[in-house]
């Protein structure tokens, strides 16, 4: 495996070396000026100074994803199909940066977005449970107590955390590094608990991703080079879901993404307090633009949120650990 993650990390960053070199300077990139943005005009002062830096980066994400498991599929003579469905994260998120880019209206609605991501979870949970991947049963972390629920309900509810997961990624997807520096502690610990349980397909995808992410952070860390846009971030959150579904220890997405769902929550917050009472909780949501618009250094906020994450997998590695006896 140690050679998938290296050829990953290689494919991620040389092909964005190119994109950004060749692709940053076409017309592709150029926004128009009349087309109003949905972002708030105190973000749009934050990070005034990034404008002319070039998106859609987590194209090289997909294209990792893709092309390395067709190559494992030839090698082993056995394809992984999950990661095929997962790439419909990125076809959506490639959608919603494409729309940006050529200025057709400010990307896909949050209506559109959730729509999009309750079928694309739906019709994985589907194939989950038709291959015989995971079963009903709903472990939690440290007790290991379980209980086993309706097929039904089960699958509601691992739709409601692939959603969860991919879209709490996609919001706290707005300082530099921030994201992918959550998402690549968060591999290693799906990279180890798939090691621990034997299971292969999931290590495989936890290293795949792990080296995209690394390969990308190369470029996206602060000052960034490039965004990797939803293309990118709705990859990663909807890969961290299904993964830890397919290990059977999905409440461990709930630890592992706390800072991300903790990011989701403030925007909820937010509207919510607006909303009921005229009045904001936060500067701006989501938090990390509070933390911004508060003094915060953007490569402060992104150490802070990953050493907060870090501690979060070493906390769910042990939780998993009290479970499995391993």
């Amino acid at each position: 495996m140690i050679w998938y993650f290296a050829l990953s990390l290689l494919f991620t960053a040389v092909f964005l070396k190119i994109f950004i070199d060749k692709l940053s300077k076409t017309r592709f990139f150029k926004r128009k000026e009349n087309v109003a943005s949905n972002k708030k005009s105190c973000i749009q002062e934050l990070h005034k100074h990034k404008a002319a830096t070039p998106t859609m980066g987590g194209i090289a994400m997909n294209l990792v994803m893709f092309a390395f498991t067709v190559a494992y599929g030839i090698a082993t003579g056995r394809i992984i199909w999950i990661n095929f469905f997962l790439l419909l994260f990125g076809v959506m998120g490639f959608v919603d940066d494409y729309i940006k880019i050529k200025k057709i209206r400010d990307g896909v609605t949050p209506r559109e977005k959730l729509a999009g991501l309750i079928i694309i979870g739906t019709i994985i949970t589907v194939y989950l449970f038709a291959s015989g991947r995971i079963n009903t049963r709903i472990l939690f972390p440290f007790t290991g107590a379980y209980i086993d629920i309706n097929s039904w309900v089960y699958g509601a509810f691992m739709v409601f955390l692939i959603v969860l997961s991919s879209n709490s990624v996609n919001i706290t997807d707005g300082v530099d590094g921030l994201a992918l520096g959550i998402c690549s502690i968060v591999f290693v610990f799906i990279g180890i608990a798939a090691y621990k349980l034997k299971a292969e397909d999931v290590l495989f995808g936890a290293v795949i991703m792990e080296g995209a992410c690394l390969g990308t952070l190369i470029f996206n860390r602060y000052p960034a080079n490039i965004f990797m846009g939803d293309t990118g971030s709705l990859l990663l959150g909807g890969a961290i879901a299904v993964f830890l579904i397919e290990l059977n220890i999905p409440l461990w997405i709930i630890i592992v993404l706390c800072v991300c769902i903790f990011e989701t929550m403030s925007v909820v917050i937010q509207l919510s307090s607006l909303k009921l009472f005229n009045r904001r909780v936060f500067k701006i949501a989501p938090f990390h633009h509070h933390l911004e618009k508060s003094g915060w250094k953007e490569a402060s906020i992104t150490l802070t949120f990953s050493v907060i994450t870090f501690a979060a997998c070493v906390i769910a590695y042990m939780g998993m650990m009290m479970v499995y006896q391993i």
